[in-house]
């Protein structure tokens, strides 16, 4: 799916995901203050664990029928990966 798209909407998705997950973040960053990442780095790892998972599961196999079943997928991974990122952090801080 993502290969299908040219160099310049691709990009605008990029600019798209990451400005509202920026906005997502900071409220994040308010809520898990020092567990999380900032409010830079937990819109970094939710844009990148969006466009991962796209990929993944794209190369997979699955093919997306619909512009929503790929927001859908891609917003379970990036949660998905937040989450675990998350987890781990607090896993080592507490070493």
């Amino acid at each position: 799916m993502l290969s299908d798209l040219s160099t310049s909407w691709f990009l605008m998705a990029v600019a798209t995901v990451a400005m509202l997950s920026y906005m997502f973040a900071l409220g994040l960053d308010a809520i898990m203050r020092r567990d999380g990442f900032g409010a830079f780095g937990n819109a970094a790892v939710i844009t990148v664990g969006f466009f991962v998972t796209i990929s993944a599961v794209n190369a997979y196999g699955v093919r997306f029928d619909d512009m929503m079943e790929a927001m859908l997928a891609g917003l379970g991974g990036a949660f998905l990966s937040f989450t675990v990122l998350a987890l781990l952090k607090a896993a080592v801080d507490r070493m």
